[in-house]
């Protein structure tokens, strides 16, 4: 069976509860007794893979930079 967050709707407590998908249960604050709504999970992410930290788009040091690249077109069409 799945396990429900409820939060109360007047003093706010967050509480568990246990109980199947189909059923749709009247929960009640353990705290105060008044009525709990159904509250939406925190659900954890996990991040795999590349692109994801900064340094995955680091340039590597052995690469050309733009302007060597810039240079080498220019002395490529106009030579002195």
């Amino acid at each position: 069976m799945p396990i429900y967050r409820y939060v109360c709707e007047k003093c706010g407590h967050e509480f568990t509860v246990m109980h199947g998908m189909s059923e749709t249960p009247e929960v009640f604050c353990e705290k105060c007794g008044n009525l709990a709504k159904k509250g939406i999970g925190r659900v954890g992410i996990s991040f795999k893979g590349s692109g994801f930290y900064i340094n995955d788009s680091k340039k590597s040091s052995n690469s050309v930079s733009s302007s060597e690249k810039n240079k080498a077109v220019l002395t490529a069409l106009y030579p002195h």
